[in-house]
Formats: C-alpha cells, sequence, structure tokens
C-alpha cells in the first residue's frame, strides 16, 4: 500500500466519522445508540491502524533511500574497478612483447589488479549484506528498548489480537515512559477502551479523565470524556453526568461528541439547554424639572 493509497483510506475515515454524528443523532431507541457506538468505536480502531500504518510506511521509505544510496555507490565503485581491470589487461597485452622494465611494470599491474579483485569480492559482500537488511514487516516477539513506535504498535497488535491485560501492561509502559509522546494519549485512551470494554466502569471512567488531563487539545479528549460521561450516566451518577455533557460542549463546540452530548441533554436534562430569556431593557427614568 503506497502513501497515496494510505492517505486516501484516512480522509475516508474522516469522512465516516464526520457522516457518523448526524446519524447517531437521529438514533433513537437504546439499541440503535449501542450499535452507533460501536461502529464508531470501530472506526476510532481503523484510524489508528491507519495512523500506525503511516508511520511505518515513512520508516520503510527512509530505510529504502538510505539503503538505495548506499548501493549506488557501491555500484559505481564497483563499476570504477571493472573499468580499472580493463585497463590493466589491456595494458599487460600491449606490453607483453617489451623489455625486461616492461615485465616489471607488467607485475606490478597485475599486483594492483588483484588488489582491486579483493576489494570489489568486499563490496559484493557489502551488496549483499544491504539487500538482506532491507526491512522486512516487524513481528515484535521483542522491542528494543527505547523505540516508542514499536512499544505501541506492539500494544496496539495485542489489543487487536484479544490479548487485553497485555495489551494494558504496554500501553501503560507507554504512557508511563514516554509521557511526552503525541501518542501517550491514545495510548491512555485505549486502556480505558480495554476497561469499558471489559465492563469495568468506575476504572473506565477514571482512565478516560486521564486522556483530557494528559492532552486537552489532543484527538481523543473530546471522545475519551464522552464516554465517561456515558459511564456516569450509566451508573446512576445523573449530575454529574449532566455537567460532564455541558462541558463538552462548552470546551469542544464544534466536536461530533459536542452533538451527541446535546442529544443525551435532551433526554436526561432537556431544562439544562433552555436558554433564559432575555429581559427587556428599561428605558431611562426621566428626571423632572424642578
Amino acid at each position: 500500500m503506497n502513501r497515496n493509497s494510505i492517505h486516501h483510506l484516512f480522509f475516508v475515515l474522516l469522512f465516516l466519522a464526520i457522516a457518523f454524528s448526524p446519524m447517531r443523532a437521529a438514533a433513537q431507541s437504546r439499541e440503535q445508540r449501542e450499535k452507533i457506538d460501536r461502529m464508531a468505536s470501530q472506526l476510532e480502531e481503523l484510524k489508528t491502524e491507519v495512523m500506525l500504518l503511516q508511520r511505518h510506511v515513512q520508516t520503510m521509505q527512509e530505510t529504502f533511500n538510505k539503503s538505495t544510496g548506499e548501493l549506488n555507490t557501491l555500484i559505481v565503485q564497483m563499476s570504477d574497478n571493472v573499468s580499472a581491470m580493463r585497463r590493466a589487461q589491456s595494458s599487460v597485452s600491449t606490453n607483453s612483447g617489451e623489455t625486461v622494465t616492461s615485465i616489471t611494470a607488467m607485475g606490478e599491474r597485475l599486483t594492483a589488479t588483484n588488489q582491486r579483485m579483493e576489494r570489489l569480492s568486499e563490496q559484493f559482500a557489502q551488496l549483499k549484506k544491504l539487500i538482506e537488511d532491507i526491512p522486512r514487516m516487524p513481528t515484535f516477539t521483542q522491542i528494543t528498548p527505547g523505540n516508542a513506535e514499536q512499544l505501541f504498535a506492539a500494544a496496539y497488535s495485542d489489543y487487536s489480537r484479544g490479548n487485553y491485560e497485555l495489551a494494558i501492561s504496554e500501553f501503560k509502559q507507554y504512557v508511563e515512559t514516554f509521557p511526552g509522546s503525541e501518542l501517550a494519549d491514545n495510548a491512555q485512551y485505549w486502556i480505558a477502551e480495554i476497561l469499558y470494554g471489559q465492563k469495568k466502569l468506575p476504572e473506565a471512567a477514571a482512565e478516560y479523565e486521564k486522556v483530557a488531563v494528559m492532552s486537552p487539545n489532543g484527538d481523543k479528549s473530546s471522545v475519551a470524556l464522552y464516554k465517561r460521561a456515558l459511564i456516569l450516566a450509566e451508573t446512576g451518577n445523573k449530575d454529574q453526568a449532566v455537567v460532564q455533557f455541558q462541558s463538552i460542549i462548552k470546551v469542544y463546540p464544534k466536536s461530533n461528541e459536542a452533538n451527541l452530548a446535546t442529544q443525551q441533554l435532551q433526554q436526561l436534562a432537556p431544562e439544562v439547554l433552555i436558554q433564559p430569556a432575555a429581559q427587556p431593557e428599561r428605558p431611562p427614568r426621566k428626571t423632572r424639572k424642578p
């Protein structure tokens, strides 16, 4: 899959994410809303997979460009050595019938040719090693210490395969080791998602809240707080849920979650959505003249 294909897929996912908002707002029954929420979660997973694929393609491209440059250098050197060998052989043939001095010079040239042959063999060996070292798709059976991308990809891979406890451990390790990374809030989000899927609602709510604390303007903040509000409502904390939904509308007014929060408030507390009527201005009081 080339970069254009990945970018095309990313924009398709973005279009789907935007399209979900009105569809979810139109859903009236609980069963419909739950079905669309599951679809939205799957969309978040696809967005993460596309992001990882983009990063891997970029790494592969950089490695390939580097290897290509080294290969071209070796090929040029090999070509120069072959040309030098041909010139030496031609010179040997021309001077074979000359004097002893010419024979001595021929021996020196032959020695030089042998040395070039040895260097050529070494260059062939380097070329073979470069070809063998061209990277394949990683399996992450072992994670290089300090490699943030490998650790995140391994954690998400375990999440995708259903190895949830291992995935939580790896995502937590990522957050602790690379707290300033642009993917730290994503890792925190997937910890909460796993707990939410396991119906560990209080723990999930706490982990969702950490996402917004880590990165208030991150791409997972609004959805994390929305899911936290859903959990609060589901566990009987209606007042806290209402406050959280109102906060989402205020802080992220242009997000899909703001529209969804409005829908939830229409069911939980429609009175908070009613704007107080504006009081008419009093005309200025006329002062009586004495």
